[in-house]
Parts: C-alpha cells; structure tokens; sequence
C-alpha cells in the first residue's frame, strides 16, 4: 500500500486526480500505467493519494512497499508498469493472475488462457537484480511473451519457445516491438481503412478463400462477416514487408473469435451452447482496426522505454518444443527461468487455437494439428488415452501408488477411464523428469528457476503437481528454495464431478497455484 502522510490521505478517483494536477484523464491513465506516477489499481480502476501526489508534483518522491521509487533510484528498471493490485506476504513473488495483463502496454494484445501476470514476473526479477544486474532469462513455454516482454524491460536478454505457431507468432511480434517503423505502421493503418471503405461495397469475390481443411460444427463466421474477413486478408496478403504482415495477423487473430459463432468459457464452443446468440453482422475492419491502434500506440510507449536503456535487450523465440530443442540454449548460460508449463488438466491449447492455426495460414490439415500434440509437454489425454500402459521414469513411490489407484478407476470405460487418464498423467510426470534434466544443464550456477504450477484432480484423486514437480527437480540435481501459494483458489473444470476425468471426491479439494522456487547448486 502506498504510505500515507501525516496529514491529508483523501483518495482521489482518476477525474479528480486528472483535475488535481491538471492533465487529461488519458495522459493520467497512461503515466499510472507506466508507473510514472504514484497510483494504485483498485478492481478494474485507478486510485490516487492527495497526499502523494502532492509529494510527487514537488519533486520528493515516494517509497512504499509497492516498490514506487523516487526517480534515479539505482535498483529500479527505468520501464516499470504499475504493480499489481494484489501483493502477497511472499517477498517477491506476487499474484499470478493473468488477467492483470489485459491492460498492460504489450501484454495487453492478445488474450491467453493460460500464463501469469507480468507484474508477477517482475516481481521475480527484481529480486534477482538485488544480487546481479545484467541476467540472462529463458521461458521455455513462452506462451505469448509475458516472460520475455518484462525481462526485455528489465534490460535483460531472453531466450523462449513455444510450440503453438499462433501464441509464437504473437510472442514474436511483442518481443520485436523495440525495431519497427511507427511511422510505416501509421501509413499501413491509413491504407488498411481505406482499403475496406473501398471494398467492402464492392460485390467482387474475393482473392482470399476460407482455408479448406478447417471444420467446424456450425460456420465459424456467419456468411456477412465472412465476407469483410476475406477482404482483410487480402489485405494483408498484399503486404511487402514481413513485421508489418505479423502485426496485422496478431491483431486479426487476436479478435477473431469475437465476431465469430464461437466463444471462450473458457475452451472454445458455440455461442449457442453457451446461450448466446450467433454474431451476424459485426464491422471486422473497425475491430482489426482498434487493435492495431492499440498496438500503434504500445510501440511508441515501449520504444520509449527501450531508448531509457543503455543498450537494447534482445529476445529470441524459437517456435519449437523445448523438450526436443533445449540444446539452442548455451548450457550453463541462464540465470533466471521463469515459466508455467501446461498444468495436467487437459486443457487443449491446440485445439483451443485451431481456428487461429487455420484461418492464420499455419496450419492446413488435421494432421499437422497431431503433429503438435504429439510435441507437446505431457501431450494430452486424447493423445496417449489409448496406447500401450506408459511406465514411470522418476522414482516417487507416492506417485507410483496414485497412478496405480487412478488406472484401477471405471476400468469399464477403457481408455475414457482410469486406464487413460493414467497413461495422460504418467506421461505428464515423466515430461517433467525431462524438463528438469534439460534445464539443470542450461542454468548457471546460483541460478534461480521459478515454475508456477498447481494441482489437479483426476477420477476424483488429486495430485499435488507442485510437489511432486519439486521432488523430481530435487532428483535431477536442483536445490528446493520453497514452494509459495501464489494463488488460493482457481476455477476449473477438475473441481467439479461431471465429467470423465473426475470421479467422485471424497471431500471438497481446494485448487490453488503455486511457484515453485529452485535453485542450482
């Protein structure tokens, strides 16, 4: 909380702060935003101390426990966003929520379900910079960049992979913001409105086809909106230079499903089987539009935040599986990893994307779909449900005992049974004595590697993946820091008995998150 002093604590709403020290109430939401004002995020609104911004137009400074600096402190990264909203007890680690991120400069382009907060990141980091200034970071699922975008703030070099092409593409096209011609963008983003006033009136068919091996189980786009997608991309497909053709991409699919028969609650299904009415009209080129403006604008606010650094950071992405390509990293080169593997629920990132993949052009048949599945960490319960019984490599006889339990479950259902699910965990488990190995090898010595996992249920059994993942890291030879409860309570479809992943539980298991904390030795 930001300290209050001895005299007036009145908080003010952002109209009155704006008013108070006589800005626009948008140059104040972007000065809270990047930090450069003492603020605090309340629910979904910013809030102000009289007190501190008095403190702060003289020129004095604040320092609170939501490390809001004085200027020129020589321990703070000159491109800080605002904190989080919610600090944990834990020293340096915060809420993982990845739903903070929605209104972060960059974070905020692309919705994921999966990830954590880039407040927690750098929550993280800046407890490593107390003890190294210049770290090297790797996120080996990178997702859409969350890692890499505040490592890059934190004058840090980065290294992540990720094997889904969409939230690679998206991961890229962040991480390179600091290069790109703002000014070429401008234009581009004139010529994109103009192209559609243009054509969208015309009634030539389009260049562009809906892509031929995509399926779905009512039409993903109703046939209007159709229509206006096929003139953006032909758009897009006139485009010379290849930064400008990912920007566009990331933005179409970045609000794609918005305007289409489907939606996210939270994978993807119809709108009418969520109760919701199917999206006939929608004006595609207005919605691209204002994502790309939004992107605009992000870039100039992170090339301002580039230029502060005396040198520019550099991110490289490979848009590959870890597990099969750790050896793109120097061994003994990283000093800090921070990232969250997919969790063993079976959520499907890949089928969750596969409208993305398909209408993005990055994939054209079903199979090129296996091929991913079959490279991702734990693969997926559909992927392995039916295949030879999968041994345990690491050797946690607790485990071994839970698994045994788990395959002995609704042995009537075959592979949509105990069987199944015990071939998806074990699966799970061994990726992890591999991930473990890979990274042990890639890490300096005193490195630090944070995971953030939680728990799962399965057939009404809970496995408690933090510690176990902990265990097995112990195994392959890191040092256990602690394990923090960065989250309570999470929502899912494990903590509920409908399905056949989960059989009856015994008593209510609460699902939470945790940040695993190792070190190497």
């Amino acid at each position: 909380m930001i300290q209050e002093d001895t005299g007036t604590s009145e908080i003010l709403t952002r109209a009155e702060a704006a008013a108070f020290i006589r800005v626009s109430e948008k140059t104040l939401g972007e000065m809270a935003r990047t930090r450069r004002i003492p603020s605090q995020k309340v629910g979904r609104e910013w809030r102000f101390l009289r007190s501190a911004l008095e403190n702060w137009l003289v020129g004095k400074g604040i320092r609170d426990d939501n490390r809001v600096l004085e200027a020129g402190a020589h321990d703070q990264p000159a491109v800080a966003e605002a904190v989080v909203q919610y600090q944990l007890p834990i020293s340096d680690f915060r809420d993982t929520a990845f739903s903070e991120n929605h209104d972060r400069t960059l974070h905020r382009w692309t919705p994921w379900i999966a990830g954590f907060s880039g407040s927690f990141v750098a929550g993280v980091l800046e407890g490593v910079r107390r003890e190294r200034h210049r770290l090297r970071v790797l996120d080996p699922f990178a997702g859409v960049g969350t890692t890499l975008i505040e490592a890059l703030k934190y004058e840090c070099d980065a290294t992540g992979f990720e094997i889904n092409p969409y939230a690679a593409l998206a991961c890229k096209a962040k991480t390179q913001a600091a290069y790109y011609d703002t000014d070429i963008l401008a234009a581009t983003l004139d010529r994109f409105e103009e192209y559609g006033e243009e054509n969208l009136s015309l009634a030539e068919r389009t260049t562009s086809l809906p892509p031929k091996g995509f399926s779905s189980r009512v039409p993903f786009f109703s046939p209007e909106v159709e229509r206006q997608v096929l003139v953006c991309q032909d758009f897009i497909a006139q485009e010379t230079m290849d930064w400008v053709t990912d920007l566009f991409r990331m933005a179409f699919g970045a609000v794609m499903v918005s305007f289409s028969n489907y939606s996210y609650e939270p994978s993807l299904g119809t709108r009418a089987g969520a109760g919701k009415p199917n999206i006939d009209h929608a004006d595609v080129f207005s919605i691209v539009k204002r994502k790309l403006r939004e992107m605009h604008e992000d870039i100039v606010t992170f090339q301002g935040w580039m230029r502060k650094h005396k040198r520019i950071p550099r991110a490289t992405v490979y848009p590959l599986s870890y597990l099969e390509h750790a050896q793109r990293v120097r061994p003994n080169s990283i000093d800090v990893l921070i990232t969250s593997p997919p969790y063993l629920n079976n959520y499907h990132y890949v089928r969750n994307t596969r409208p993305h993949l398909f209408w993005l052009g990055m994939v054209n048949t079903s199979s090129d779909l296996k091929t991913i599945e079959h490279k991702s960490f734990g693969q997926f319960w559909q992927t392995v449900r039916s295949g030879p019984e999968v041994a345990l490599r690491p050797h946690l006889p607790r485990l071994a005992e839970q698994l045994e339990d788990l395959r002995t479950r609704h042995m009537e259902k075959g592979a949509y049974g105990g069987r199944g699910w015990a071939n998806y965990a074990t699966t799970y488990f061994n990726d992890c004595q591999l991930f473990c190995a890979l990274t042990r090898t890639r890490m300096r010595p005193g490195g630090k590697v944070v995971v953030v996992i939680g728990n799962n249920i399965l057939q009404g059994i809970e496995f408690q993946t933090d510690k176990l993942f902990a265990e097995i890291a112990e195994q392959e030879g890191f040092e256990i820091v602690a394990l923090h409860e960065v989250r309570k309570k999470r929502t899912g479809n494990s903590i509920v008995n409908s399905s056949v992943r989960n059989g009856t539980v015994a008593q209510r298991t609460r699902l939470y998150e945790t940040a695993v904390e190792l070190r190497v030795p």
